[in-house]
């Protein structure tokens, strides 16, 4: 039987923003597990075939797993040791270290939860939903003082899917909008440029969407993009969203 399962990252070339928060590890794979995603579980020293593995449950701070086939030689060279566990989803490429493995009644594997989980984009256009928050906002700047008000789609650390009122202002792809930002109430951001790359009809007859990337951002422009992306997935997995805007870097 083939399974479409994953190698892992070299430790070396993984970004640090890609490393969970230690206080979400437990609420993100427990996320995951709702679905049913099939991992491999790979030696440390990159020998050897790697083992598919169903992740099933977290229970008492253990990480539960089904094998899917039986290891040559049996799961006596796992028990106490430890292997790389890798997951591809749509969230991206989740890997981290299952130590002290140990088969329990059922059959299955289980192992602690990991103390450092690392949630790797697949691509750069991976992007989380934005907030159903009607209080943010992405400001687009017309020129001669006019002003757009557009919601979120969507946002990642480089770009970002804008809803639009039909006619409100030209949509075209390679179109530049300069000095928008992000506003939340009396907050704001620092002002960001884009670049139209693709355009979409939107939800509803009377909208379309522009599928944006930051054009020249400069290192505060990345900042505070990459913090409200990440604000946003922290307080779903948390299930705070409401109260997202607390972790982003330009809100006051």
């Amino acid at each position: 039987m083939r399974f479409n399962i994953f190698p892992p990252e070299g430790l070396k070339s993984i970004e640090p923003k890609f490393h969970v928060d230690p206080r979400l590890i437990q609420k993100t794979i427990e996320r995951e597990l709702g679905k049913k995603p099939l991992a491999g579980l790979y030696p440390i020293d990159g020998a050897g075939t790697p083992i598919p593995v169903s992740l099933l449950d977290v229970a008492k701070g253990l990480l539960i797993m089904k094998p899917e086939i039986k290891p040559e030689g049996g799961f006596t060279s796992l028990i106490g040791g430890q292997r790389i566990v890798v997951m591809c989803g749509e969230s991206g490429k989740m890997q981290f270290l299952a130590t002290n493995l140990r088969l329990n009644e059922e059959g299955n594997l289980v192992c602690p939860l990991p103390a450092d989980l690392i949630l790797i984009q697949r691509r750069k256009e991976f992007r989380t939903l934005g907030p159903a928050d009607e209080d943010l906002n992405f400001v687009l700047c017309l020129g001669a003082g006019q002003e757009l008000l557009t919601k979120v789609i969507d946002i990642s650390d480089h770009g970002i899917l804008l809803d639009i009122r039909l006619g409100a202002t030209e949509v075209e792809v390679g179109r530049f909008w300069h000095s928008g930002y992000f506003e939340r109430l009396r907050s704001r951001s620092t002002t960001i440029d884009l670049v139209i790359k693709n355009v979409r009809p939107g939800a509803d007859i009377d909208r379309i969407r522009a599928g944006c990337e930051l054009y020249e951002p400069k290192k505060q422009v990345l900042k505070e993009f990459e913090s409200t992306r990440s604000a946003i997935e922290n307080a779903r997995v948390q299930g705070r969203l409401n109260r997202w805007y607390l972790g982003a870097s330009w809100h006051e």
